[in-house]
């Protein structure tokens, strides 16, 4: 996964953000919308979604019980909450900003473009990974990933710099 490969995704959520910039209704927190942080943002909502998806794809031939994608996404958020705080903060300000420069009939359609990019990207992400090879090795993987971490925004994630990026841009 490169940057550039993200930042085509997240280029449909810039539009929206490039016009918030300069909102005379933009969001009432102190949260800056600009088209960085919406790709953080973007980086951060997608690989939570990895992470659930590849448990949830791998649970069955596991052998897991029915809790564990619950409880695997549990532990991945415990492990990342301040990039899920950072993504949560920014998410509010922006769907706020969007709400009140085009109304809720924009936002409601916006939260859902939001939603079924994550789910495109990270879907795409997942088969990929899963076209690598025998479903049981690679599940087999993915649960020691999940276990140990590799799958969590850490200075090793390759995009790590834009998602610690955002942390910073919502701390108070």
């Amino acid at each position: 996964m490169k940057l550039t490969y993200l930042s085509v995704v997240a280029t449909a959520l810039v539009a929206a953000t490039a016009a918030l910039a300069q909102a005379p209704g933009a969001p009432s927190k102190k949260i800056e919308i600009s088209a960085t942080s919406t790709e953080a943002m973007s980086i951060i909502g997608t690989q939570y979604f990895i992470a659930g998806t590849l448990a949830k794809n791998c649970a069955a031939t596991l052998g897991k019980p029915e809790t564990y994608t619950k409880e695997t996404q549990n532990q991945w958020i415990k492990r990342n909450q301040k990039f899920i705080d950072a993504l949560t903060l920014y998410q509010g300000a922006l769907f706020e900003g969007i709400e009140a420069k085009f109304g809720k009939e924009k936002l409601e359609s916006e939260k859902v473009r939001v939603r079924q990019i994550t789910i495109n990207q990270g879907t795409a992400i997942v088969d990929q990974f899963m076209a690598r090879g025998e479903k049981s090795t690679l599940c087999a993987k993915v649960d020691q990933g999940l276990n140990d971490g590799y799958f969590d925004i850490t200075p090793k994630f390759p995009l790590y710099p834009e998602a610690m990026a955002l942390v910073q841009a919502t701390a108070p």
